[in-house]
């Protein structure tokens, strides 16, 4: 708990006993672990965690009156994709345990989940001492928990749509949405679309963890044109000589789309890039073809490697 220097006066750190969160999955619940390695964005998380809270000490600690309407909330932000929201607002009654909860849609979150629970003010109280906590929303107690999301291969927020509902041609299996600007945080700018209708494509998402050979071959497939895509959109007139720029902003698409080229032409740079592409298109695209499939045989073999 970061208490920082308060405005007003604040009670005890003690005066809240915070259970530890859970994690309810369809085989059970068990504590929310720091690090989810098999989550994806088409798992929603549905968490609890009780709390005690010793509302008579509280009041009397932060000097307020006894009917100070108090409130639990829960906050929750993904720290990639840089959204947030209210997740829970509870009253707190008489000294008593209270469960808090948190159901959020997977497709919302991005690379780490952080969870902010507090204990406030619920309403304006008339004070007459500018050191005593008067307005609703005064944080009296916060604390708050990180949770890793980042799953294999470091997941893109991916949606599943009825393409022809969405605009999109309907017989196209899935469709990239790509970033507008490079200061864009990597984990939100781009955007993956997958057919409702197109099954195979679909369940080779949803079992990315642990695909059958032909999924694998989908997920290969989907992977090779997201970054084609993506090198073509390094290479822009526009961006690619300011791609250097973004490197020290590291959670950036920017960052995400130099780190992209290095890994993958380690010796020449997005101007040499561009000129072999708008010279002779047909060779570029077999050299990143060539690049993608070292770059994955390299990627499996770090995988299967030894821990030394």
């Amino acid at each position: 708990m970061n208490r920082g220097v308060p405005p007003f006066l604040l009670p005890g750190a003690d005066v809240v006993k915070a259970h530890p969160w859970q994690l309810h999955q369809d085989t059970g619940t068990i504590p929310l672990p720091a690090f989810l390695p098999d989550w994806d964005y088409n798992t929603d998380l549905h968490l609890t965690r009780s709390i005690y809270v010793d509302t008579v000490r509280v009041r009397r600690e932060a000097a307020l009156p006894r009917e100070a309407p108090l409130l639990l909330v829960v906050e929750w932000t993904a720290a990639a994709a840089q959204t947030s929201d209210l997740a829970c607002r509870i009253s707190v009654p008489a000294s008593a345990k209270v469960t808090v909860t948190a159901d959020i849609h997977g497709a919302l979150l991005g690379g780490a989940l952080i969870l902010t629970t507090r204990l406030v003010l619920g309403e304006d109280i008339l004070a007459t001492d500018p050191f005593f906590a008067q307005h609703a929303g005064d944080v009296l107690y916060e604390d708050t928990v990180r949770i890793e999301l980042q799953g294999t291969a470091g997941r893109l927020p991916t949606y599943i749509v009825n393409f022809a509902e969405a605009g999109f041609d309907s017989d196209a299996r899935w469709h990239v949405e790509l970033p507008t600007s490079l200061s864009e945080p990597a984990m939100a700018a781009v955007r993956i679309y997958l057919n409702s209708a197109d099954t195979e494509v679909v369940n080779a998402a949803k079992k990315a963890a642990a695909p059958t050979p032909i999924q694998q071959r989908i997920l290969t497939w989907m992977e090779a044109d997201l970054t084609s895509r993506l090198v073509e959109a390094a290479l822009r007139p526009e961006w690619r000589e300011i791609l250097h720029d973004y490197t020290d902003d590291v959670d950036s698409i920017g960052a995400s789309l130099a780190a992209l080229l290095a890994a993958l032409f380690p010796c020449e740079s997005p101007a040499t890039l561009a000129t072999m592409r708008d010279s002779d298109p047909g060779r570029f695209h077999s050299r990143l073809q060539g690049a993608m499939k070292r770059m994955r045989a390299h990627r499996d073999d770090d995988a299967v490697s030894p821990t030394v």
